[in-house]
């Protein structure tokens, strides 16, 4: 018996996990996937928003700020990147000026400081950002506006999560849900679980999940959004470039990555079945709009493309309430700014629902650090050959494009919450994830994973269940 269970791994549900593991409670998060954070968080802007763009009084607005807060805390604990590199909010008419005016004001509502948002001339725009379109205006500055790495923002919660004794299931579909009269029965399409409090962090299939038990008086669209993705031998902006906002979002964006790319998108297109393919007429949209705000844009320097989608709730703000079945708990529509706020949602859901529910005693265990990652590339000479010394696989190259070791992928795998497919070395690594898409290093690292999980090599999966990537042995093999 499980005191709290956690439908989702995304960054919601993976900050819930968390949170959770402060407190001597039984706690599993059990995910459909076969890995962790596969969809929403998979494939957005990362973008840490200021807080100055929801409407005042919503939940967006209260948690857009104080997740905002709580952002570099949780980052320099968990070993997260953070790139603190400001954002601009562009005006490229007079009527787009006006709302710059009306966001400037709703900044100061919604609780920024004088120091996070001030308002700029053209010259100051054109300073700041060399390569803005000569159609720019007028910006508001946002210098409270960072850029993390969702996946390892998710991936460290759930791993330190696990690290201070909270449980994760991968591959648990949920099918159905009861309520006895102390505890839910939550079946899978393998497993039955039993729980005092459930809690639904399922993105988009929130909606679903919540019929399942509950009284349900929202719906949940998938919104797609797609994006290019630049070399990261390329530096087009310094910040953020938001255009000025519009009923569809915030616009199509250009945000620079830690990790030295840059990301051009999204679009934002209500869609049923097709929510991760990119398409000829969302990709023209982006090249048409994108130099609205900022140019010199080298197109030939795209190494990909890739869409995602947001769960847009029908309430047009988070759904954070425990339902009419008590224990049942809908943290739903976690659509932007959720990267930004999962923190702090997180936070609010345990001291403020579950622990209506079900006593919470304190973990004096507690651990809020996690093990600090390797990142060779961020070394220095010394350090590296320091480390060298101490295991000669630090020394192996794997991945040319982004410089990434044999050693640092083994350790990625032996992590708790580790790598077990080629993909999810990919997003806690990036062995794969520069200029060759993995053209060169994907064998080796197929190689890498068969030898630390003890499988066959035709047993290593790209992503999904059912995505083997050998079909058969040649000879010789």
């Amino acid at each position: 018996m499980y005191d709290v269970l956690i439908i989702g791994s995304g960054i919601t549900g993976a900050c819930i996990s968390r949170e959770m593991s402060k407190y001597q409670a039984k706690t599993i998060i059990i995910e459909k996937e076969n890995d962790v954070a596969q969809k929403a968080t998979l494939a957005n802007s990362a973008i840490v928003h200021s807080g100055h763009d929801p409407i005042p009084g919503t939940l967006k607005a209260k948690f857009n700020i104080l997740g905002n807060r709580m952002y570099k805390q949780m980052s320099e604990e968990l070993d997260i990147p953070l790139m603190e590199c400001g954002g601009l909010v562009v005006a490229t008419t007079l009527e787009e000026e006006k709302t710059l005016d009306m966001l400037y004001a709703r900044a100061f509502e919604n609780g920024l400081k004088k120091s996070e948002v001030k308002l700029l001339t053209k010259d100051e725009v054109k300073e700041k950002e060399p390569n803005i379109s000569d159609h720019v205006t007028k910006a508001l500055s946002l210098p409270s506006t960072s850029v993390t790495y969702p996946l390892e923002a998710a991936i460290a919660n759930i791993e330190n999560a696990m690290n201070n004794g909270v449980e994760l299931a991968t591959n648990e579909e949920v099918i159905s849900i009861v309520k006895n009269k102390e505890h839910f029965e939550v079946f899978t399409k393998r497993n039955k679980y039993e729980a005092k409090v459930v809690i639904n962090a399922s993105g988009i299939n929130a909606e679903n999940i919540s019929k399942m038990i509950a009284k349900t008086n929202f719906t949940i669209s998938p919104r797609k959004g797609e994006y290019y993705v630049l070399d990261k031998d390329v530096t087009l902006v310094n910040s953020v470039i938001y255009p000025t906002p519009s009923e569809k979002g915030k616009g199509v964006l250009v945000t620079p990555q830690y990790h030295g790319n840059t990301l051009l998108g999204p679009t934002s297109e209500f869609v049923e079945n097709d929510t991760e393919s990119t398409t000829k007429k969302g990709l023209d949209y982006i090249k048409v709009n994108i130099e609205k705000t900022v140019t010199n844009i080298p197109y030939n320097k795209i190494i990909r493309s890739f869409a995602g989608s947001r769960p847009t709730p029908s309430t047009k703000d988070f759904i954070i309430e425990e339902s009419n079945i008590k224990g049942f708990i809908n943290v739903a529509g976690i659509e932007s700014p959720g990267l930004t706020a999962a923190p702090a949602i997180a936070r609010y859901v345990v001291e403020g629902i579950v622990a209506n529910n079900i006593d919470l005693v304190e973990n004096k265990n507690f651990n809020p650090y996690r093990k600090k990652v390797i990142r060779m590339n961020e070394l220095s000479d010394e350090e590296k050959n320091e480390l060298y010394k101490r295991d000669s696989r630090f020394a192996n190259i794997i991945c040319r494009c982004e410089s990434i070791t044999e050693g640092e992928i083994i350790e990625a795998i032996h992590r708790n919450c580790g790598a077990t497919t080629v993909t999810g070395v990919k997003n806690r690594v990036r062995a794969g994830a520069g200029r060759c898409q993995g053209g060169f290093c994907q064998p080796e690292v197929l190689k890498i994973l068969a030898r630390e999980l003890k499988i066959d090599p035709m047993e290593v999966l790209y992503s999904k269940k059912d995505s083997a990537i050998l079909k058969a042995k040649t000879k010789g093999e």
